[in-house]
């Protein structure tokens, strides 16, 4: 398991929702909870940065919807702060101090 999460993280090498780089804050948070049955697999990842990870749990204000499949690959459907936002993994973000 943790070669995997390991894997993830320097193979997206940024989060997804900020655009941070940093790989010592980057974690890889399991849309479907490991309670629920959700493993490590690159269907049911999202890397993102400590931050980030904490909107999603404790914030509330990241919500992750799953992957969809799209004319362009594969796009994480989300709403962030409200907005329905549709995230490609390979467009990084420009990181927000």
């Amino acid at each position: 398991m943790r070669g995997d999460k390991l894997f993830r993280k320097r193979l997206d090498k940024h989060c997804i929702f900020c655009g941070e780089n940093d790989s010592t804050v980057l974690d890889v948070h399991r849309i479907v909870e490991g309670c629920n049955g959700g493993g490590y697999d690159f269907d049911n990842t999202v890397v993102c940065c400590s931050n980030c990870h904490r909107r999603i749990h404790h914030g509330g204000n990241i919500v992750i919807h799953g992957w969809v499949t799209s004319t362009v690959g594969k796009l994480l459907h989300c709403e962030i702060d409200g907005e329905e936002r549709y995230l490609s993994k390979f467009d990084r973000p420009t990181h927000k101090e």
